[in-house]
């Protein structure tokens, strides 16, 4: 299942849509194919008048007061962001990070980020974690530009 609308959907709606069709997804989804399907496919746009800052108000909107992935929100609101970034033609980066002293503990703390032109739109890290890698939609990128993975978002 996918969880987003076709682009014909007018974008209120749609980002509404999403946000209460993704936490099905995530659930029963490994990353590779979450990425995949937060990635539009090439050439696809819509929502071109909405402003980066627009997107993830609209975004934080839908996606406030959650029944289910209250523990990752970040990853939810991650995902909704870049896929409508990405239609309103903006090049955001979701960024993956761990906090290093978690790794001790029964369960790590893992965090995402959106950026766009380097410049941290939604969910800012805090200074201690370790990142992990960064998506742009084609590619991960782990620090220093080393590419990690290509995911077929598209296959």
């Amino acid at each position: 299942m996918n969880p987003f609308p076709p682009v014909a959907v007018p974008f209120p709606a749609s980002v509404w849509i999403a946000a209460r069709l993704l936490p099905a997804c995530v659930g029963s989804s490994e990353l590779d194919r979450l990425l995949a399907m937060a990635t539009p496919p090439p050439g696809t746009s819509a929502y071109r008048e909405f402003s980066a800052r627009a997107i993830v108000s609209a975004v934080k909107r839908a996606a406030r007061r959650p029944w289910v992935m209250r523990d990752r929100r970040c990853l939810r609101e991650g995902l909704l962001a870049f896929r409508y970034l990405s239609l309103a033609g903006h090049r955001p980066l979701l960024h993956f990070a761990l906090e290093p002293a978690s790794l001790k503990d029964r369960k790590m703390s893992a965090h995402c980020w959106v950026t766009v032109d380097d410049e941290v739109l939604m969910n800012p890290p805090t200074p201690t974690m370790m990142t992990l890698f960064a998506w742009d939609g084609a590619r991960m990128t782990r620090p220093g530009g080393a590419v990690e993975a290509t995911v077929h978002a598209h296959d």
